[in-house]
C-alpha cells in the first residue's frame, strides 16, 4: 500500500473507483444511477473541482440518507432523483460506503496544499472495504502513470475511461 504516495490525488481517486466497479461487477449489484456515475467521473477530467464539488455534495451518501435534508436542501438534483438515490443507497450500503470514501478522497485536499496523508485513508478504508468482501483488487499497474510529481500532487487531468478499459 506504501506504493500509493507516489500516486497522485488523481490516481488514486481512479483506483477507488475501479474498486467500487469491481464491487458492482463482481458481486452483481445494481449499476450506479447514471446521474452520479457521471458526476463521480468528472472527477478526474475536471479543471474545477470546486463546481465539481458542489454537484458532489448533494449525492454524497451520508448526505442523502440524512433525512432531515428534505427537498429545500437540493439545489442542483431533483427531489425525486434524491428518493431514488436514497433508495438504492439503503439496499447497496457496501456501494454506498465505497462512494462515502470516494467523494472524501476527492474533497480532502479541495482547499489546502497537498497531503499524502489526508487522501491515502480513504484509499486504504476502500481497499479495507475491497478485501473484507473478498473482491478482487484492481491491477495496482493501471494507475502508475499517475505520479504524484504531476500538478502539485493532484497529477494532471484525464478521462477517467482510460484508465476504466486496461
Amino acid at each position: 500500500m506504501e506504493d500509493f504516495h507516489k500516486i497522485s490525488i488523481r490516481g488514486r481517486y481512479i483506483y477507488c473507483y475501479l474498486c467500487l466497479r469491481n464491487i458492482i461487477n463482481i458481486k452483481g449489484l445494481e449499476d450506479i444511477p447514471e446521474f452520479v456515475n457521471t458526476i463521480l467521473r468528472s472527477f478526474t477530467s475536471s479543471s474545477r473541482l470546486d463546481e465539481w464539488q458542489s454537484e458532489v455534495d448533494e449525492v454524497m451518501p451520508s448526505i442523502v440518507l440524512d433525512e432531515k435534508n428534505d427537498e429545500t436542501y437540493y439545489k442542483l438534483i431533483s427531489y425525486e432523483q434524491i428518493l431514488g438515490l436514497r433508495r438504492y443507497y439503503l439496499e447497496n450500503k457496501l456501494v454506498a460506503d465505497t462512494i462515502e470514501n470516494l467523494i472524501w478522497l476527492g474533497i480532502s485536499n479541495l482547499y489546502g496544499g497537498f497531503k499524502s496523508s489526508d487522501t491515502f485513508q480513504y484509499v486504504k478504508k476502500t481497499i479495507n472495504l475491497v478485501n473484507d468482501n473478498r473482491i478482487e483488487l484492481p491491477d495496482f499497474s493501471v494507475i502508475s502513470s499517475c505520479s504524484v510529481n504531476d500538478r502539485g500532487g493532484w497529477g494532471n487531468p484525464v478521462s477517467i475511461d482510460i484508465f476504466s478499459k486496461m
